[in-house]
């Protein structure tokens, strides 16, 4: 498999040294940025397999608050890059999609060792992902209500034949429901399922699910009191 990777760095010299070497292990489709702006770019017209992302990046938002930008639309698997191994910006960085840390300056031998563990989860991920999507209950669409219909396989939702365009994580919020169409899903499910686990808030989750209904207003999605979430079918 081709994987496309992502260099976040700043300077020059550290982007050339990091691009060099995953070139001598094979790596062709290498991308480039410099700040948070231009990540977010790439991101959007490219799939990203992994990002080194320079925790100390220029810019209006460092490495970490990069990651955490990302996070709310996209599952991208990220190997921090940092001169400064002290264990508070370790601390900070912890609970983001992290794969792997390389200490600056790192070596050929470091950065192959780092990305091949990091690779083997990632797909280890995937395979667990489309394990869990072969054995759940096949069905092609779903009817709404007032006109709105999800189809599972192409992971669209329309209104009377409209597409309704939703973010990552609120079409993975809708997909993972509608899978599971009048059972109770709660908060640890969601996490697991949409965030891979990460640890984040049930606020976050449920602002989610909240823009998710003010995009379809007749979505049945009732909140169960310290629970989590159903959607009624």
């Amino acid at each position: 498999m081709e994987y496309k990777l992502l260099i976040v760095e700043d300077n020059t010299i550290a982007y050339e040294y990091l691009k060099g070497i995953l070139q001598k292990l094979n790596f062709k489709n290498i991308y480039h940025a410099n700040d948070s702006s231009t990540v977010l770019d790439i991101v959007k017209d490219t799939h990203i397999d992994l990002i080194f992302m320079d925790i100390n990046i220029d810019g209006s938002l460092d490495g970490i608050e990069c990651v955490k930008m990302l996070d709310k639309e996209y599952f991208i698997p990220i190997i921090y890059t940092t001169a400064y191994a002290d264990s508070n910006t370790i601390e900070e960085a912890k609970n983001d999609n992290v794969f792997g840390y390389l200490i600056k300056p790192f070596s050929m031998d470091s950065v192959e060792a780092t990305l091949k563990v990091a690779l083997n989860l990632m797909e280890n991920l995937k395979k667990i992902k489309k394990e869990k999507e072969i054995g759940s209950k096949k069905i092609e669409n779903i009817k709404l209500k007032d006109g709105y219909d999800y189809c599972i396989s192409s992971k669209t939702l329309t209104f009377k034949g409209l597409v309704i365009n939703l973010t990552n994580k609120e079409m993975l919020i809708l997909d993972f429901l509608c899978k599971n169409p009048n059972q109770r899903i709660s908060y640890e499910t969601l996490r697991e399922e949409i965030w891979f686990a990460k640890e984040i808030s049930s606020s976050t989750i449920r602002d989610t699910i909240s823009r998710l209904k003010k995009k379809v207003p007749t979505l049945c999605i009732e909140n169960i009191s310290n629970y989590g979430y159903v959607l009624k079918v």
